[in-house]
């Protein structure tokens, strides 16, 4: 067991989880709210890792071959796995998407198991989160809007903070934040 109280089934590639920055959509489901990727639409379960698999579409050259080529995401010669980065590499992701999401929120993410480190951060093979943060657009809209996402996310086991920002200034707020 892990200090979250995570199951790990394999060694580590670092003593501790290397952590990093990343962007969720909240999704209602008949389960309550979730965190889900704002690129897939894969959803995080609370309390369980979340592991990569490599979801790459084949390509035409693929499809002819006589045997695709798995992997364990993420993997060097391929784009999978769960990304995480720097917050002023996130920034892109808070925008509004055509998903369905209640909201989105920014967060720190706990990495482990083969990480890569990428251009623009990193991919790895699990992850958890670690701290969220909920855009409530200013102090008036940080009524019952939050404390209905907070404790929703509570589920999680997790810290859940109200960051007095519009989604758009989220992670320019948290840079200051944490200056």
């Amino acid at each position: 067991m892990t200090a979250t109280g995570l199951e790990l089934h394999e060694a580590p590639d670092f003593a501790e989880p290397l952590v990093a920055w990343r962007v969720w959509r909240v999704v209602a489901t008949k389960d309550g709210y979730r965190l889900g990727s704002v690129v897939k639409t894969a959803l995080w379960a609370p309390g369980e890792p979340f592991s990569a698999e490599c979801l790459r579409e084949p390509t035409l050259a693929a499809l002819f071959r006589r045997k695709p080529k798995a992997h364990a995401a993420p993997d060097d010669e391929c784009e999978c796995g769960i990304y995480a980065g720097r917050l002023s590499g996130i920034r892109e992701y808070m925008a509004p998407t055509a998903t369905e999401a209640v909201a989105h929120v920014v967060g720190e993410v706990m990495l482990w198991g083969t990480v890569i480190e990428c251009e623009r951060g990193f991919r790895a093979s699990h992850a958890y989160p670690r701290r969220l943060y909920v855009p409530v657009g200013g102090v008036a809209a940080s009524g019952h809007r939050f404390r209905s996402l907070a404790a929703a996310l509570e589920v999680y086991g997790i810290p859940v903070e109200a960051l007095d920002s519009p989604a758009s200034e989220a992670t320019r707020r948290l840079e200051q934040m944490l200056r």
